[in-house]
């Protein structure tokens, strides 16, 4: 795992990184690739100046993603690349993945946020997404079922991890359920990201504010869970 992708994943996102570098090295490089994509659609939406603007780039690479599922050429773009060269060997469903858009789409909108529903809409396809590319192709509907269930909680934790400008104001009230998706099911990589959602989850529905991300302490419970 190396280059500038790998330099950036662990800039923006050093416990994804962490959870990457600890995963199977075959994988690795897929990996890489889609946590880049979803960070790369998270930074659209949290940079956005006008809605419109972000709604034309995430409409950009959506159609890129529905191209690649189609068999074309990726651009001359280095998160296109890598999902073409990384992640689609490893068996992941580029136009799957590619609904992802879903769960940001609305952060752009000054209305009011269905948390549940767009977490799931966000982390659902990320997560299968990351256990085909651990597993080198199509997983079972049982492991896709409880890598949907798992990204949803991790999506709803990135929901107050993220720079959502006022998207923490038009949640509906809500309190995260506090029932995880089922953590055996899950391959390492994926449990120790749950895990550490399921932690942000505890806090957020004890009204206590986050801990911050990366430190000691979040990186073992990350080892602890992946291994």
């Amino acid at each position: 795992m190396t280059g500038a992708l790998a330099a950036q994943l662990k800039a923006r996102d050093r416990e994804r990184w962490l959870a990457v570098l600890w995963a199977p090295a075959v994988a690795r490089p897929s990996l890489l690739a889609l946590h880049a994509y979803d960070l790369e659609q998270a930074r659209i939406v949290a940079e956005a100046k006008e809605p419109i603007l972000g709604e034309i780039k995430l409409a950009w690479w959506r159609e890129r993603l529905l191209a690649l599922a189609q068999g074309m050429a990726p651009p001359a773009e280095p998160i296109l690349a890598a999902l073409a060269t990384h992640a689609i060997p490893r068996g992941v469903d580029m136009q799957a993945l590619a609904a992802l858009e879903d769960g940001l789409q609305p952060l752009l909108q000054d209305e009011p946020l269905d948390a549940e529903m767009i977490a799931s809409a966000r982390g659902g396809p990320l997560f299968v997404a990351l256990a085909q590319a651990l597993a080198g192709g199509a997983v079972e509907q049982h492991d896709a079922d409880a890598a949907r269930a798992a990204g949803a909680r991790f999506g709803l934790a990135q929901l107050w991890r993220g720079s959502w400008g006022n998207a923490a104001q038009r949640i509906a009230p809500f309190t995260p359920p506090l029932a995880g998706a089922p953590i055996a099911a899950l391959p390492g990589h994926l449990r120790g990201l749950l895990a550490l959602a399921d932690d942000d989850l505890a806090l957020v529905s004890s009204r206590k504010p986050l801990a911050i991300a990366a430190t000691a302490g979040r990186q073992w419970r990350l080892a602890r869970a992946a291994f």
